[in-house]
């Protein structure tokens, strides 16, 4: 294939904030190039190459360090600030999970399910009250403002977690238009076992455990009018955790009258339990208490309590989530201090249009000064 190098200056120079040679040695000098090919071309300045194929581009200079946006969705450099999205540029907005459990919810005659997922708003204009927030150093007020909180909206009715698949593939999808709730302090609440059931043993049947849950790829969804999406997901909701049976959590045996019978206690897990029994989250399996491990991700889950014991009531509450949130845009490290190259390359996968970016700069322990080079992409089949 015959290949050519065409050197397209993207700025005419460089500016540079400091007078010092030593901070602008290298950057004066950089420019940066294309390889040219049968499937990569230019022309007016604007790039041309087919899906799949590599661009190498040619950095000419000696900067210090080098950052490459492709400006593809998630790498764009006009975005690489970015914390909050503008609402004008919010196509739409929603709240998504998939949830699935581990065991089943009937059995015999015996319901288990016992979850609830909730949601609440502030609209004052049209009367409806918000959640006024968790104290959270305050366990008898916060449990109490849980429970007789009137505003709390199913996302979903109960019946509907009704033998929820019990893996990820067999998860039930949910989904909740947020974007009317922008600015109206939206709250997110789960509830397991929030109507404080006992195990359901019943006329001398036997006891039955308590389900595990598991909320996987929680996140607020915006599609923006560029077509770009923007994930928040559930580790910046705050969500605090309620554990309504903190003060006993030794001694949630069930006692056989007749046998005597008593289920181990709980000692075999102290080690696992965190220091705040009231408002403490695990990082193992501990029954009736939330693990956050993965909240990040918007991944976590409850796990179950055997039938041996009395059954849990647990809450998580959100704080006011700001859904216009957005991580800011990421660009790739070229290079470094500690390395030495003169060419990238990048392929394209997806047709369109594209800006990149490559940021220069040199950084010393006084100042950093340096610029941009950009050029358009476009990817065609």
């Amino acid at each position: 294939m015959k290949t050519s190098k065409l050197y397209i200056i993207l700025l005419s120079a460089l500016t540079f904030a400091s007078c010092s040679k030593e901070l602008t040695e290298g950057l004066d000098e950089v420019n940066v190039s294309v390889v040219t090919s049968d499937d990569v071309t230019v022309q007016g300045g604007i790039i041309t190459v087919k899906k799949n194929t590599p661009v190498e581009f040619s950095i000419a200079g000696n900067p210090d360090f080098v950052t490459f946006f492709s400006g593809e969705i998630g790498h764009q450099y006009a975005y690489r600030q970015r914390v909050e999205t503008e609402v004008s540029d919010i196509v739409s907005s929603k709240l998504k999970f998939n949830i699935y459990q581990e065991g089943t919810s009937r059995d015999g005659d015996r319901y288990t399910n016992c979850i609830d997922v909730y949601y609440a708003y502030s609209d004052p204009d049209n009367g409806i009250e918000g959640f006024p927030g968790l104290s959270k150093n305050d366990f008898d007020a916060d449990s109490t403002l849980v429970d007789d909180f009137t505003g709390w909206k199913q996302i979903r009715p109960k019946v509907d977690y009704d033998n929820l698949g019990t893996n990820i593939t067999e998860a039930l999808a949910c989904e909740l238009d947020v974007k009317n709730y922008i600015g109206k302090n939206l709250v997110i609440a789960i509830a397991y076992n929030g109507d404080k059931r006992p195990n359901p043993k019943a006329n001398g049947a036997e006891a039955t455990s308590q389900l595990k849950y598991y909320f996987d790829s929680m996140n607020i969804e915006n599609t923006l009018r560029n077509n770009n999406v923007t994930h928040q997901y559930a580790g910046d909701f705050m969500f605090t955790a309620l554990n309504f049976n903190h003060e006993n959590i030794y001694n949630q045996s069930i006692v056989d009258e007749e046998s005597g019978y008593k289920g181990n206690d709980w000692t075999s897990v102290s080690s696992y339990l965190p220091d705040d029994l009231a408002y403490g989250t695990v990082t193992a399996n501990v029954s009736g208490l939330w693990n956050m491990n993965n909240v990040a991700n918007g991944g976590f889950y409850i796990h179950s309590t055997s039938s041996e014991y009395e059954w849990k009531t647990s809450w998580l509450v959100s704080d006011p989530i700001n859904i216009t949130t957005c991580e800011p845009d990421q660009g790739v490290s070229v290079k470094n201090l500690s390395q030495d190259i003169s060419s990238y390359t990048y392929t394209y996968e997806k047709v369109g249009t594209y800006k990149a970016t490559f940021l220069i700069h040199n950084t010393n322990y006084k100042h950093e000064d340096g610029g941009i080079y950009e050029v358009t992409v476009n990817v065609v089949e």
